[in-house]
């Protein structure tokens, strides 16, 4: 679970800015905490603000730090990443810390980032017992000699693997290699192979508690769609639809020829005619699966020789004239993005998602967090949302610890904060209040140049 995560020098955000899961000491919704490895942390957060105040950046942040976590440097851009209203930021490292539990332990892991040598200055994971005691698994840093130096409280006397561990750590110090400036030790260790039995067993924990992470952005697409009428959970998906209210009555498969010559029409000639030789070879012997439109089809031969696939279609009550994605509502293809995640979160999943609201009714959103809470209630998954609907932000529905607001300062730069701190009481009606911008990050519009703006 995610405890805490801080940014600091990422787009929108300068100083350091965090969000918290410890809960505080209110009595309601007690079915939004879970305690894990002795600590409570809460299960969700809904997050406010203003167009460009900031609210998709603290997404994207961890998004940005996940992918080079686990895949390097070289697999992000990092170009106009830093704090761009302030020139000096580019020579100042990118931070990134999070506080999680993964496993049986509570840990601090953290990474920065050198925006001008494309390269990972820092890093370091660190156990914290019941006791708020520290374990250093390693910490990794370049001094000002620009060599890698790494620290650890490991020692012989505790682990028998310790030499082996020793000298892992000696391929990250000293002189490393350039490869090795662009990876993560975690991703690093914990890919090396069986660590069984081991201290290596709790970098492959945080490693594959990283890999769980769920992201959705307003662009992302469930790049299987074609598969739910296929999939064993085809009942799931059927049922969800039709609980949402949107008018579909079941899910069918119906197959398509695929012409390949319209599919590789701009592709050069050559390289167009060994793709069709590649895959009407391939389709012919078990299933090939391309990408088309960020979607993922799979093709094969039919008894004809003909190279087919199965598209999904939507049944709304005339089961001999289908519908296909394209004719459904935008609100319910954004619905179908989100049935993969309201399965997966019985599954000790961290779920971010970036506008939750776009294309739904507030009903539905509503809906999809009261579904959260229930299927969550005995396992350990957890939600963070960014949206602009003001009717969710309801006490009935969500804890003062829940709801965070991001508000753009004086100098651009983001400001991260909690409802809880104004102690507004459990029966007030907060969205009014947030309207009226008592809490801050709401619109601030140009009264003395509106009738300028407005007449041109």
């Amino acid at each position: 679970m995610l405890i805490g995560f801080s940014v600091s020098n990422f787009r929108s955000f300068n100083s350091p800015q965090s969000i918290s899961f410890k809960p505080s000491k209110i009595a309601r919704h007690k079915k939004h905490l879970c305690e894990i490895a002795g600590k409570k942390v809460l299960k969700s957060a809904v997050i406010y603000g203003a167009n460009a105040g900031g609210k998709s950046n603290l997404i994207k942040a961890i998004d940005f730090s996940r992918n080079i976590i686990l895949n390097g440097v070289d697999s992000a851009s990092l170009s106009k990443m830093n704090f761009r209203i302030s020139s000096e930021t580019f020579t100042i490292p990118g931070t990134f810390q999070y506080q999680l539990i993964a496993g049986e332990y509570e840990y601090s892991y953290g990474i920065a980032i050198s925006y001008s040598k494309s390269e990972i200055i820092s890093e370091w994971l660190v156990r914290i017992d019941k006791n708020k005691n520290e374990f250093v698994i390693f910490d990794r840093n370049v001094n000002e000699d620009q060599k890698s130096i790494v620290e650890t409280d490991i020692s012989a006397k505790q682990f028998k693997d310790s030499e082996r561990i020793r000298i892992y750590f000696e391929d990250f110090s000293e002189n490393i290699s350039d490869t090795l400036r662009k990876k993560t030790m975690l991703s690093d260790l914990a890919t090396r192979g069986s660590h069984k039995d081991t201290i290596l067993n709790e970098i492959v924990a945080v490693y594959e508690w990283f890999k769980k992470i769920l992201i959705l952005f307003p662009e992302s697409k469930y790049i299987r769609i074609n598969d739910m009428a296929n999939d064993s959970q085809r009942d799931f998906f059927r049922n969800v639809l039709q609980y949402f209210d949107t008018g579909i009555d079941e899910l069918k498969s119906q197959q398509r020829g695929m012409d390949l010559d319209k599919l590789f029409e701009n592709i050069p000639h050559a390289d167009a005619e060994q793709l069709k030789v590649q895959i009407s070879h391939t389709a012919g012997q078990h299933p090939f699966d391309i990408r088309i439109d960020n979607q993922l089809v799979t093709l094969r031969k039919d008894e004809t020789g003909n190279i087919v696939y199965n598209k999904l279609m939507f049944d709304h009550g005339n089961p001999d004239d289908p519908f296909d994605l394209t004719d459904e509502s935008d609100g319910t293809r954004r619905l179908f993005d989100f049935i993969p995640l309201l399965h997966e979160i019985g599954s000790n999943h961290v779920i971010l998602i970036d506008e939750i609201d776009r294309s739904l009714h507030t009903s539905l959103v509503r809906k999809f967090f009261e579904i959260f809470f229930e299927k969550t209630e005995r396992n350990n998954s957890q939600i963070i949302a960014t949206t602009h609907d003001d009717n969710i932000m309801d006490l009935d529905l969500f804890r003062q610890d829940e709801i965070w607001f991001v508000e753009r300062q004086p100098d651009h730069s983001s400001y991260l904060y909690s409802l809880n701190k104004y102690k507004a009481r459990f029966d007030k009606k907060v969205n009014n209040d947030y309207l009226l911008g008592k809490y801050g990050a709401i619109p601030q519009f140009q009264k003395k140049q509106e009738l300028e703006v407005i007449n041109g």
